[in-house]
């Protein structure tokens, strides 16, 4: 397979591995973000009828009879034979696959005449009595077009065209239903046919048909359910008012294998206009589109501008965008209503010549007047329109002019907005203006530009944002409205020698990349320092890639570490323990000399937690699976481990949710627990309940550092001592020195670990959430989860084996996607013998002997 980018280890496909051409015979299954039927090839009865056409004049009586005649008897397959034919408004009946056969080209009339009666259908999201489309249907099932033949439309110098002019969907918003009959007579205009448009139709299958020529909008599916739109091409480039696709409240579709070139937009979605959406009030959703292509076009995958009826769940991947204007573009105004949400596009190479990532949400005041200026904010209505959760990855852009121009509304800020994973070459760079929970992430730009303006944008997160250009950070310009919980996070394009630790940058490897180990433990092995935990690279919001697998770096200095791999991949097997789906935490290795073998355990976070163990002859693998594990009957939560060298017994830390700490026993091979435990800090609630155990040994006695709970935000740590492992635990309170917070300095302490040959420990954390480092969100958090858990109870035991859970349609949520989170890696300083844990901004070992 030829492929031309890879973009953060994702391969992206080329415009020759796409679109009709490379289209199976076979519908490939269909792996969303969200559920989707199962789609199949659709099925009618074996007879074959085929039309005796007109040589001149019209064939639209001798094509719709041979359709009506099949469908009284049960269906079956009507074709139109090769040749050059004329004809009217074709309508689509159940059970009857239309198949144009090649050499066909169907010639539709320009005629209003040869479209009436009118019929019930949609314009521009408003009800209306038109002429329909060229292929209309309603109310039918089982219904297809497909072959090799193409569909061309009339010129624009038609009579329908020119009637059309002065049209307004807006004005027949203003008449009831059964007042809005368009149809050419008595001094009434028309509203143009769309190409292929069925309304209120179950089971629409279309299938390699070419579209020319159309005046309108070519594919438009409205009301319907289980849409299959596969191989075909439209060419309507320069001619009419053209869209591509537009699936207009209707559900469970598939498109794939397409390839538009149109005036207007590409592959969208829409769902009616304002008031008359509204009441209509239905759907998009579940709409999936891959290993397509857009040529020239307004825009390459599109939502709204008429979306009253909501769009939800759309996905695409694997697709080329070569010539449109912008690549994601999402669109509305204010007095139309609806929301987009849930749009997740992954894996797509582009060639745009405007924006690249464009949303407008107030439009022009050519269309809504003084409504389209930002402010002042408006009062919320039912038709305000509302964005959120649009997540954008794994991308390659070249030729646009700007690479992100997104403007919410400041009454409703676009909320939860991913741009990652990108390769881009642009001459601007763009603005945000009123989004809430704004992340780029691992974005190279090559531009002249260097700034980003972010205006009324709280929770704005920038993560390796580049210009590869300059070699150099882009910058980030806060203009007008507020910023709050503003993150930026910068690193070099290249490799750095480090010679000392800085807690809480950003720290990269010896190839320049960020360390991605999360979650972590570090060891001291055979004269090497080994980091190893979560890899988040691909933990993304919007996707299910909860767990990318245990990565190991190593070092000599413990300054630098090489990247070693991973020592535990995630698996392919959607229902195996280790599937990336499964959110799987907390790698924990420990060395059982009596077996001589590794044992790894994770906690996985389903079932109320539970434990997966892993076994393996090396410490960097191959791991195998050996069993799922509640100890005791216990749910688990964060934990810690530990291999006693004097008696070579294992011990394990973790947090019953949400109720307290137990320590139990391991069984002789480590691999499971013998049956012995106690418990401490008995009948804490969140935000009180002990977790993320840190154990370790200094000068004979036994320390345990513990955070509360707080999900990722960080929240107040203690120190406790003991020297019996099933003994009293005594609390020494706070262990920070200079952290008025008390939190490990906006840290989750994970391992500690004392330096070979010095008496020195460091602690060792992750910042899982860098935006709320001296801010006000943790006590907000800390409030919240006292009035959530008040009345909360532990989890009643459960000895059965762990099932592993159906995960697949869990999706990262913006507070999950922890790839940005940094490492806080502190010395241990013992003041009135208790370890207190003091920060500096830059240290090294070389200062502690």
């Amino acid at each position: 397979m030829s492929l031309t980018s890879i973009i953060c280890g994702i391969a992206l496909l080329t415009i020759g591995e796409v679109g009709p051409k490379n289209m199976p015979n076979a519908i490939e299954p269909v792996e969303a973000p969200f559920a989707m039927p199962a789609f199949q090839r659709p099925v009618f009865p074996e007879r074959t009828v085929q039309v005796s056409m007109e040589r001149e004049g019209m064939s639209t009586k001798n094509i719709q009879e041979a359709i009506d005649r099949t469908s009284c008897q049960g269906g079956g397959t009507v074709v139109i034979p090769a040749g050059i034919w004329q004809t009217g408004r074709i309508t689509l009946k159940s059970n009857v696959n239309l198949h144009l056969s090649e050499g066909t080209e169907l010639h539709f009339s320009g005629y209003i005449t040869d479209y009436l009666p009118a019929v019930f259908t949609r314009d521009e999201g408003v009800e209306v009595y038109s002429l329909g489309a060229c292929f209309y249907a309603n109310g039918q099932e089982n219904i297809a077009l497909t072959g090799k033949g193409k569909v061309i439309g009339p010129s624009i110098d038609c009579e329908i065209y020119k009637c059309n002019e002065g049209m307004s969907s807006e004005e027949a918003m203003k008449k009831p239903l059964v007042g809005r009959i368009y149809n050419g007579k008595e001094g009434k205009g028309v509203f143009l046919p769309k190409t292929f448009a069925p309304i209120h139709c179950k089971n629409v299958f279309l299938e390699g048909v070419t579209f020319e020529q159309g005046l309108y909008w070519n594919i438009v599916p409205q009301y319907c359910e289980h849409v299959v739109i596969r191989g075909v091409t439209v060419n309507s480039f320069g001619h009419g008012r053209t869209d591509g696709i537009d699936i207009d409240s209707s559900s469970d579709v598939l498109i794939e294998y397409c390839s538009l070139d149109c005036q207007d937009d590409c592959y969208t979605m829409k769902s009616g206009r304002g008031e008359d959406g509204l009441k209509v009030n239905r759907l998009t959703r579940n709409v999936v589109i891959r290993k397509s292509i857009a040529l020239r076009g307004a825009g390459g995958i599109v939502c709204g501008t008429e979306i009253a009826g909501g769009v939800r769940n759309v996905y695409m991947c694997d697709c080329v965008f070569e010539g449109t204007d912008q690549a994601f573009r999402f669109k509305t105004r204010r007095p139309r209503g609806g929301f987009v949400e849930n749009v997740y596009v992954e894996r797509v190479l582009a060639n745009v010549k405007r924006q690249a990532l464009y949303c407008d949400m107030l439009g022009s005041a050519r269309w809504v007047g003084e409504l389209a200026q930002r402010y002042p904010a408006r009062a919320v209505t039912p038709l305000t329109p509302w964005f959120a959760n649009i997540s954008i990855h794994d991308v390659e852009i070249t030729g646009c002019s700007t690479l992100v121009d997104v403007s919410g509304l400041p009454e409703i800020p676009v909320k939860n907005f991913f741009f990652g994973n990108v390769k881009a070459r642009c001459n601007q760079i763009g603005r945000v203006c009123d989004v809430t929970k704004f992340s780029m992430k691992d974005v190279r730009v090559e531009s002249s530009d260097t700034v980003m303006c972010i205006d009324n944008c709280d929770y704005a997160s920038f993560f390796g944002f580049s210009n590869v250009a300059t070699d150099s950070p882009m910058k980030i310009e806060k203009a007008g409205g507020e910023c709050r919980y503003l993150n930026v996070q910068t690193y070099p394009l290249a490799p750095v020698n480090y010679q000392s630790i800085r807690p809480g940058e950003v720290w990269l490897d010896t190839e320049g990349k960020p360390i991605q180990a999360h979650g972590f433990q570090v060891t001291f092995r055979d004269g090497k320092y080994y980091w190893y935990g979560e890899d988040k690279t691909h933990t993304l919001f919007g996707t299910n890639r909860m767990f990318g697998g245990v990565r190991c770096y190593s070092s000599t200095d413990f300054y630098n570490w090489k990247d070693e791999g991973r020592i535990i991949e995630p698996d392919t097997e959607p229902h195996s323990p280790l599937h990336h789906c499964q959110k799987l935490e907390r790698p924990h290795i420990l060395y059982c000399a009596k077996t001589g073998k590794y044992v790894c355990w994770l906690k996985s976070q389903s079932n109320d937690g539970y434990f997966t163990i892993l076994e393996a002859e090396r410490f960097m693998g191959p791991y195998h699976f050996v069993r799922n594990l509640k100890p005791n009957g216990f749910a688990v939560g964060d934990f810690d481990m530990y291999a006693d060298p004097e008696t070579g017994k294992g011990y394990v830390w973790f947090e019953r949710p949400h109720w307290e700490q137990i320590c139990a026993e391991l069984s002789d091979d480590y691999t499971n627990v013998n049956g012995r435990y106690s418990e401490h800090f008995v009948g804490k609630v969140p935000p009180f309940t002990r977790e993320a155990a840190a154990h370790f040994v200094m000068n004979g006695k036994h320390y345990i550092y513990t955070s509360g709970t707080t999900s990722y935000t960080p929240n107040p740590s203690e120190v406790a001592v003991f020297d019996d492992y099933h003994g009293k635990y005594t609390v020494l309170g706070d262990p920070h020195i200079g952290d008025e917070y008390a939190h490990s300095f906006c840290s989750q302490i994970t391992s500690v670990i004392k330096i070979p040959g010095k008496n020195l420990y460091v602690v060792m954390a992750d910042r899982w959430q860098p935006h709320t480092n001296k801010t006000d969100i943790p006590k907000k958090d800390w409030q919240s989860f006292l009035n959530r858990y008040k009345d909360h109870r532990p989890y009643p035991k459960d000895f059965e084996t762990p099932k592993v859970a159906d995960r697949f349609y869990t999706l990262v949520n913006p507070n999950q996607d922890v790839y940005k989170a940094t490492y806080v890696f502190l010395p241990v300083v013992v003041k009135d013998g208790v370890p207190m844990i003091e920060w500096k901004d830059e240290w090294k070992l070389e200062d502690y002997e």
